[in-house]
C-alpha cells in the first residue's frame, strides 16, 4: 500500500527524483540560509529569553488564577474537586 501512494506522488510530480546528497559542509548545513553564525547565536538567546518570558508569565497568571480559586472555596465553602476529605460539606439545596 506505501508503495502505492510513493508511486503516485512520483507521478504527481512528473516522475522526478529528489537528490539525497549529503551536505558537503556540516557547520554551513546546520545554519539557516543567509544567517552567520553569530546572528545564529543571537537568534538562540532571542528565542531562549522569550521562552522564559513566556514561563515567567503563564506561572503568574496560574499563581493568580490559584489564589481566585482558594478566595472563592473560602467565601463559598466550596470543596477541592476530586477530594472532599476534611473539607465542610456544601450546603445541601432545599427540597
Amino acid at each position: 500500500m506505501a508503495t502505492f501512494f510513493t508511486a503516485a506522488l512520483k507521478n504527481l510530480r512528473g516522475g522526478e527524483e529528489e537528490p539525497k546528497a549529503p551536505p558537503k559542509d556540516t557547520k554551513a548545513a546546520t545554519l539557516p540560509n543567509g544567517m552567520s553564525r553569530e546572528e545564529f547565536e543571537e537568534y538562540q538567546r532571542q528565542l531562549l529569553e522569550e521562552k522564559i518570558e513566556r514561563d515567567k508569565a503563564f506561572a503568574h497568571k496560574k499563581a493568580e488564577r490559584a489564589a481566585v480559586r482558594m478566595h472563592l472555596r473560602d467565601k463559598y465553602r466550596l470543596a477541592q474537586v476530586g477530594t472532599h476529605a476534611g473539607c465542610p460539606e456544601p450546603p445541601h439545596p432545599p427540597r
